[in-house]
């Protein structure tokens, strides 16, 4: 059974480069690269193959903000409960890692953790963590993200495509006039939903009014304080495109408390479908996104790395569907 180190002397080349070829965490130079993966194929054709790591705990990586916030995002939750019942499954255990802006790469290194899912971080944090877990020389996996420019592998939803939909599904109601209502500007979920959004109405030749695009946190607060916003606004939008589902039911409630009646005099369409989105009054029209299935494919995926450590980064893009119910519909001047 052919180990780093021998893969790393067959090669000439040293045990981290070979760490990093095999995990696809940073670059590596195409020659490295090269001679690992012909040191590799010799091992194996002579019987070799490198040694399992499929032992020990996962680490679920987080910044302390995230972890703090849990609760108030079910979506995220849901997927983290589902990607620890997949590796237990596996007799794997799982701890928790909560990282701050002094994080060093020992923070990561324990003897049981044997490789990484990282979650709840702004792309700024990202391009902190990857190096940081690089370093660490385990495998590792960003959950919800696309991860384009980092080497590492990764399981998310087409966020772009989503709103875009639920933009389109707007615009064919009769909706001119729509907000976009996220989260924290500076994470990526925010930023790719917000663009859908923005496609699909620079398509239709519609208005793009700055102060129609609302930014917060992903929760039910945040988007009532939006709904205020909007409830004040001297030209204000028909419709909303909420970032996730905490954020429009708090936006609705703002609304209905102002005098509103929905989806006849605002229409408004979440992100998340959330179990509560079915029993809040109107019920909330919201993107599906498969969290239990992301959970279960990036545990699945993290776990088949620690298996075959051959194997490189790998991404993972699930589909969304739009959930219609009763908090969108055409504005009244439309019918």
């Amino acid at each position: 059974m052919a180990t780093v180190r021998e893969i790393a002397s067959l090669a000439g080349v040293s045990p981290s480069t070979v760490s990093r070829v095999i995990n696809g965490n940073v670059p590596v130079k195409e020659s490295a690269r090269n001679k690992v993966l012909r040191a590799i194929q010799r091992l194996d054709e002579q019987g070799g193959r490198t040694e399992p790591r499929l032992r020990g705990e996962v680490g679920i990586v987080m910044p302390v903000s995230s972890a703090m916030n849990l609760a108030e995002h079910p979506s995220l939750y849901s997927t983290v409960l589902s990607f620890i019942e997949t590796v237990s499954a596996h007799e794997l255990g799982n701890t928790t890692i909560l990282l701050d802006e002094h994080s060093q790469p020992q923070d990561l290194r324990t003897q049981s953790v044997c490789g990484y899912l990282v979650l709840g971080t702004s792309e700024e944090q990202e391009r902190t963590l990857v190096p940081l877990l690089s370093e660490a020389g385990l495998p590792s996996l960003l959950i919800n993200r696309q991860a384009k420019d980092l080497h590492t592998s990764s399981v998310n939803v087409d966020d772009t495509a989503a709103t875009m939909d639920a933009t389109e599904h707007l615009i064919s109601l009769g909706h001119q006039n729509i907000a976009f209502i996220g989260g924290n500007k500076n994470f990526q979920n925010t930023k790719h939903r917000l663009l859908g959004y923005q496609i699909a109405m620079e398509r239709h030749n519609l208005p793009l009014e700055n102060d129609h695009i609302l930014f917060g946190e992903f929760s039910e607060f945040s988007g009532y304080q939006q709904g205020k916003t909007i409830l004040n606004m001297l030209h204000r939008p028909t419709a909303a495109i909420c970032a996730s589902d905490p954020l429009a039911i708090g936006c609705m409630r703002a609304l209905t408390e102002g005098g509103l009646r929905l989806p006849d005099d605002f229409a408004v369409i979440g992100f998340g479908n959330i179990e509560a989105s079915k029993y809040v009054t109107p019920s909330l029209s919201t993107v599906s996104q498969p969290s239990q299935e992301m959970g279960a494919i990036a545990a699945a995926t993290l776990i088949q790395m620690l298996e075959n450590p051959i194997i490189l980064s790998q991404k993972v893009r699930l589909k969304t569907n739009l959930v219609l119910r009763d908090s969108s519909g055409s504005p009244i001047g439309s019918r």
